[in-house]
């Protein structure tokens, strides 16, 4: 052939061409897994599950390798979501907080209220008498409110606040103050104080260094100053303190002297390493009242305290009750949520409280109970809930084992249970073909790792083996099940073969029995009686006369007719008798058919008169002329033959 009429080749990008189909071939799957992973990284929802699953175990990780990044990562976040919802939800974000502030509200209020009645009874002591009307006249003149009046004239001093300071350099070391004392900057008087007491030994008594500045009237306080080698002690006293004070302030700056004085002697300014001598300046801060004298009991006084107590826990109690009820109902809704969330089949993605409802997110696989039945179950009624909820498939042991039961879907007698691991496993008997696809399809199931038959029997040799135990067979018959179709064949009793139709028992999986193949035990022996019989030759000597020792033969012949008729009643068949006389063909041929014809005659009636009783059979007597005169003792003889019996191939 020419190159001008070579044929075309196809294209590489040709769809038809060899090259094509090779491609599609080796590269078809993994650009089908492209598109695949393609697909699900552009998906949404894919990427929030694949999320959702991997957040917890990421968190975790991250803050085990180095929480303060995470900490710090998540700082911003955080604080901004809960500023959102404190300003948009502030009943939720209370709600939230109520176990832990609830106690600490109350705690707060049991000490004021302690506080107030402190200050209600020494208030009333005072109010209605003539000292206690001149203070309330003192206190509206200086504005200065009544119980602070009080406290003033019944306080003889108190120590508010201490200020230990660097000598040279008036660093401040550690400040302390008494609770009611309003902060000040501490630096600012350590400051002011070092400058007054520099200022005074400078100008009042430069030339002797044992001059110092002790006490500084300022207002209401007294500056007491209590000086060390390395560091001097200023506290400010309101009242008028005893004098046996600042020998006791004395001796406490010289303890801490002596037990701190290495860190008085390198101070930088730095006060967390002055830590430890807060306690000691602690025990500076000291009060005293005014001893009050005593006076009659007012007992109206303590009657409306009373009633004013009484009204206050009235109220309280209310309230109490109302947030109980509250936080029961909350507990109620907590705990039923919770429940859900726990529940199998069931995954919340999402709760908040929205106009008095509870509105649940999440997933719920349609194979196990609804989460509105769940939630009803718990003690919740619709109005407390809203749900919205999307089908998926759990993996969940329930849920496993009821969708392998649907996609499997075994037959009667197979069972299915799931075990640890993920294991699906199968017992019963079943066809190959089933356990085959169940095999395949199993480990599609979300929950079910691998799939166990082993426990498993072939559905034909179970139902072998029933009707095997169920019929019990002869020896000679051959019982074979394919594809749930029992098949008898082989030799059986007749009587055995007709009590198959009630005998075959309704099993699981039997779809049909056939026993036209089996064959009747008594057709075998009625084959075998025929031979016999048939093989049977009475000899005469001479004539009609019978040989004398054929007689316990005709006996025996007797016994086999006998026999052969009753099988081939119950076989149905139609058996007579034919009784063929022969000769040797000596004589005329009228003597020959006369005697052929007289011994048949005389072996039908010595078997009709045998001791065995004779069936009524159709009997028929032949004779059987010879072809040619031969003389012969064996010819002189009668024939049987059984008619209207089958002849078997192994019987013939």
């Amino acid at each position: 052939m020419s190159a001008d009429h070579q044929p075309p080749v196809p294209a590489a990008n040709d769809e038809q061409s060899q090259l094509t189909a090779l491609k599609s071939l080796l590269l078809g799957p993994e650009q089908s897994e492209i598109r695949r992973l393609q697909q699900e990284s552009h998906d949404p929802e894919i990427q929030r599950h694949r999320v959702a699953a991997t957040l917890t175990g990421s968190l975790h990780q991250a803050y085990g390798e180095n929480p303060q990044d995470l900490t710090r990562a998540l700082e911003s976040p955080v604080a901004e979501c809960i500023e959102t919802v404190v300003q948009r939800k502030p009943g939720y974000f209370a709600d939230i907080l109520y176990p832990v502030m609830g106690p600490a509200i109350r705690r707060s209020i049991s000490q004021a209220l302690k506080g107030l009645v402190q200050q209600i009874n020494q208030t009333l002591e005072h109010s209605l008498t003539l000292k206690g009307l001149s203070w309330r006249l003192e206190a509206a003149r200086s504005g200065i409110p009544f119980a602070e009046i009080v406290l003033r004239h019944n306080l003889r001093y108190r120590v508010d606040e201490a200020f230990l300071i660097q000598n040279g350099s008036g660093l401040l070391i550690q400040h302390v103050s008494q609770g009611a004392v309003p902060d000040k900057d501490a630096d600012a008087v350590s400051a002011m104080l070092t400058a007054i007491r520099d200022f005074a030994h400078d100008t009042l008594d430069r030339d002797n260094s044992e001059t110092r500045l002790e006490t500084v009237d300022i207002g209401e306080h007294t500056l007491w100053l209590m000086h060390g080698p390395r560091a001097y002690l200023a506290c400010a006293i309101r009242g008028v303190p005893p004098v046996g004070l600042r020998d006791e302030l004395a001796a406490l700056v010289t303890q801490i002297h002596r037990q701190h004085g290495t860190m008085l002697e390198y101070f930088d300014g730095d006060t967390t390493q002055a830590v430890e001598v807060v306690p000691l300046l602690e025990t500076a801060l000291r009060s005293e009242m005014a001893e009050r004298s005593r006076r009659r009991f007012p007992w109206p006084l303590l009657i409306v305290g009373l009633l004013f107590m009484s009204m206050l826990a009235w109220w309280a109690h209310g309230l109490w009750q109302a947030s109980q009820a509250s936080t029961a109902v909350h507990d109620r809704r907590e705990a039923a949520i919770d429940q859900l969330a726990a529940a199998p089949g069931i995954v919340v993605t999402a709760r908040r409280e929205q106009d008095g409802l509870y509105l649940l997110q999440g997933l719920h696989d349609p194979l196990t109970p609804t989460p509105r039945q769940r939630l009803t179950e718990a003690g919740l009624t619709v109005k407390d809930f809203r749900l919205q909820f999307r089908p998926f498939e759990s993996s969940e042991p329930g849920a496993a084992l009821a969708r392998a039961q649907r996609r499997l879907a075994p037959p009667p007698g197979v069972e299915l249970t799931l075990h640890e691991g993920g294991i699906l496993r199968a017992t019963g008997s079943a066809a190959t073909d089933w356990v085959e696809r169940a095999d395949l399809l199993a480990t599609t199931v979300p929950g079910i790792e691998a799939f166990d038959h082993s426990g498993m029997e072939d559905n034909d040799l179970r139902l072998q083996r029933q009707l095997q135990a169920a019929l019990a067979p002869p020896p000679d018959v051959v019982l074979t099940v394919e594809d749930g179709v029992a098949t008898l064949s082989g030799q059986a009793p007749l009587a055995w073969i007709g009590s198959l139709e009630q005998a075959i028992p309704s099993l699981p999986g039997l779809r049909s029995s056939s026993w036209g193949e089996l064959v009747p035990a008594e057709t075998q022996r009625l084959a075998t009686l025929t031979r016999r019989i048939e093989q049977t030759n009475l000899k005469f000597v001479s004539g009609t006369e019978l040989d004398s020792s054929q007689g316990g033969l005709l006996a025996t012949l007797a016994g086999l007719i006998s026999e052969a008729w009753q099988h081939a009643v119950a076989l149905g068949l139609p058996m007579r008798l034919e009784i063929t006389g022969r000769t040797d063909g000596t004589g005329t041929p009228e003597q020959n058919l006369y005697t052929a014809r007289q011994r048949a005659a005389t072996i039908a009636q010595a078997l009709s008169e045998s001791d065995y009783a004779m069936p009524p059979l159709d009997l028929r007597v032949r004779i059987q002329p010879p072809d040619r005169p031969e003389p012969n003792a064996e010819l002189r003889r009668v024939e049987i033959q059984l008619r209207g019996i089958p002849r078997p191939q192994a019987a013939r």
